[in-house]
């Protein structure tokens, strides 16, 4: 088979097609034909390596993978654990200290096909595009975790989403408006604020933040937000964070933090429950991609390049041509 490896980390140019070998399907196991694969920060931060943190390279990138089995499209779970832990096994996986993210800590989708066990594929909804589908799995795990599982959201709660144009963004105002939540996201510019509106967030520019507004807010971006982040929320609120796309070093007024009585919860991708009950949501129309482009696997750099600009709305997808 073909597939795009990361040996080095370095700049697109260690983004190269190799002919690797493939595998017979075991017990259990399917062989899927990739189609699309959706691409996150995460697949730049394996590129250009991170401080600290091993990727155990070489590496097959990309996390959401969607493609054909036995002419069914399908999607797949994105993460899992060992299955054989106490944390897996009180459906924790994301507990888990052998937990594997798609693309990350284990191969990923950039190639020409993947055998995987059978439960990891998900059914692709009818009405929902390959490459539509491709773009959701890891964005929404992580958004469905956040707001269910962490912030645990009740219906007419007030929630901000910071950076609602970025991916995890896109799916935290849908899961949060699936709840019954009244939805604020920031954006840097009008054309993102005009897309975040069109999936039922209030816009906001990030310097019209208000304080003391939400019950929760979904922090992804860190240090530039960070502080209004804090001061946005009611007494009582909680923030969850995911991420920290802009940096990891805030700013944390303990005095504001138990006087307010705020709850500042971390969250990391989400369990294998999460996915199924978050892929419910997509099956009953609640969640919609928002595909920002798609571009050919062949060319996975210049789709990188657009991550890093930070142009892209929504989600960038690239379509399987390695084999064409």
């Amino acid at each position: 088979m073909k597939a795009i490896r990361i040996e080095r980390h370095g700049g697109p140019e260690v983004l190269g097609v190799r002919e690797l070998p493939g595998r017979e399907a075991g017990p259990g196991e399917v062989r899927l034909a990739v189609t699309h694969v959706g691409l996150n920060h995460l697949d730049v931060w394996v590129r250009r390596g991170v401080p600290g943190h091993d990727f155990h390279l070489p590496r097959v990138p990309g996390s959401d993978v969607a493609g054909i089995v036995d002419g069914r499209p399908v999607v797949l779970h994105p993460s899992w654990g060992c299955g054989q832990c106490t944390a897996c096994l009180r459906g924790h996986q994301n507990h888990c200290r052998d937990f594997k993210i798609r693309g990350e800590s284990a191969d990923g989708g950039c190639a020409t096909e993947l055998v995987v066990p059978s439960w990891m594929c998900l059914p692709v909804p009818d009405g929902l595009d390959l490459p539509g589908a491709a773009s959701l799995p890891l964005a929404l795990l992580t958004a469905w975790h956040m707001l269910h599982a962490r912030a645990r959201i009740v219906s007419g709660e007030r929630v901000l989403v910071q950076a609602g144009a970025s991916g995890v963004g896109v799916m935290a105002i849908q899961v949060a408006r699936a709840h019954g939540c009244e939805v604020h996201a920031t954006a840097s510019n009008e054309a993102k604020r005009a897309a975040i509106a069109a999936i039922g967030a209030t816009p906001w520019p990030y310097d019209k933040v208000g304080v003391r507004e939400v019950d929760v807010v979904v922090e992804t971006v860190g240090t530039p937000t960070w502080a209004a982040s804090m001061k946005a929320l009611r007494w009582g609120g909680r923030l969850v964070c995911c991420g920290a796309t802009g940096g990891h070093e805030v700013p944390l007024n303990l005095r504001a933090l138990f006087f307010k009585q705020v709850d500042v919860l971390g969250s990391t991708m989400g369990t294998s429950g999460d996915m199924l009950a978050a892929w419910a949501a997509v099956t009953r129309g609640q969640v919609r991609p928002l595909v920002h482009a798609v571009r050919p696997m062949s060319r996975l750099g210049d789709a990188h390049a657009m991550l890093e600009r930070r142009e892209v709305i929504g989600k960038v997808v690239v379509e399987q041509d390695l084999d064409g």
